[in-house]
C-alpha cells in the first residue's frame, strides 16, 4: 500500500496561500480593535461632557473649575496661585468623580498609561497616567493659570469659570479632547498634567490625531463626535485654531456673537 504525502512544492504553496491570508487579515484585525477602542474613548468623552452638565445644574449653571497647577514635583500637594498662596489641590477630573464614579473613564484605551519621555520630563519616566483627556480653559477659567483666558483683542479675560447660559451655541463648542501632555507630544513638556489629581487644559484646539485621521470630540451641550483633523496635526495650525468655523467647532464660547480678534478659519 502506497501512503500518498504532500510533495515539498505542495507545502510551499500551503505556507504561501496561508501567508497571504494573515497579510490580508492582520490590519483588518487591528482596525476593527482600533474601532473598538476609538468608540470606548468616545463614550468616555460623552459621560465626562454629560458630568460636566450635571455639575453645571448642581452649582448654579457654572461649570468645573480647571483647577490647575504650576508647582512641582509630583504628585503636586497644592497649586501655587497668582498671590502665591498654596490652595489645596482639586482638579477639574477630581470634581467630575462623583458624578462618573469610574476612574478609568478618564483613560482612552488607545494610550500608554506609563510616562515615559525625556529632557526635564524624564524625572516621571514610570509614573502612571491616570487622565488622558483636557478641558477647555475658557468654560473653567480660574486663578491657576493667569491670561491663559485673554481674547486676541483683549475684549475678554475670564478669571472665574462661565455659566451654561453664557456660551452661545454650546453644540459646537468644544469641552473636552485628548491631552497634549501625553506622549508623544507631551514628551519632554506638560508631564504634570497626565492624572485625575493634576488634569490637562487648553484655550484652542489642539489635536492629538489618536484615532485614525482624526480624534473624538466632547462638546458642551453634551455630545461627542468624531472629527477627521489631520490637516491640524503638523505645522503651526495646531497651536492657533481657536475658531475652526468650517468645521463648525470651537474653543471660544461667545462665538459666533463675536470672534474675540481670533482668525476665524
Amino acid at each position: 500500500m502506497k501512503h500518498r504525502a504532500f510533495t515539498l512544492i505542495e507545502l510551499l504553496v500551503v505556507i504561501a496561500i496561508i501567508a497571504i491570508l494573515a497579510a490580508i487579515l492582520f490590519p483588518v484585525f487591528s482596525q476593527a480593535r482600533e474601532s473598538a477602542r476609538q468608540s470606548n474613548c468616545l463614550s468616555n468623552l460623552k459621560q465626562i461632557s454629560l458630568a460636566n452638565l450635571m455639575y453645571c445644574q448642581d452649582y448654579d449653571e457654572t461649570f468645573v473649575p480647571v483647577g490647575g497647577t504650576i508647582e512641582q514635583p509630583w504628585p503636586p500637594a497644592g497649586r501655587l496661585t497668582v498671590d502665591g498662596t498654596i490652595k489645596p489641590f482639586n482638579g477639574w477630573s477630581m470634581n467630575l468623580l462623583p458624578y462618573i464614579k469610574n476612574r478609568d473613564l478618564f483613560q482612552c484605551p488607545s494610550m500608554d498609561k506609563i510616562f515615559q519621555g525625556s529632557g526635564d520630563c524624564a524625572a516621571f519616566n514610570g509614573q502612571r497616567m491616570t487622565n488622558h483627556y483636557a478641558y477647555n480653559f475658557w468654560l473653567g477659567a480660574d486663578d491657576s493659570y493667569p491670561n491663559y483666558a485673554v481674547s486676541a483683542d483683549g475684549t475678554v479675560n475670564l478669571t472665574s469659570p462661565l455659566t451654561l447660559s453664557a456660551v452661545v451655541q454650546p453644540a459646537n463648542v468644544i469641552s473636552h479632547f485628548h491631552s497634549g501632555s501625553v506622549p508623544p507630544y507631551g514628551a519632554t513638556w506638560g508631564c504634570v498634567y497626565v492624572t485625575i489629581e493634576l488634569p490637562d487644559f487648553y484655550n484652542k484646539i489642539r489635536p492629538r490625531i489618536r484615532h485614525k485621521n482624526g480624534d473624538n470630540l466632547a462638546f458642551v451641550d453634551g455630545h461627542a463626535k468624531w472629527f477627521e483633523l489631520q490637516e491640524a496635526d503638523s505645522g503651526g495650525r495646531r497651536r492657533t485654531i481657536y475658531i475652526w468655523a468650517s468645521k463648525g467647532i470651537w474653543m471660544f464660547p461667545f462665538y459666533p456673537d463675536r470672534t474675540g480678534g481670533f482668525p476665524v478659519l
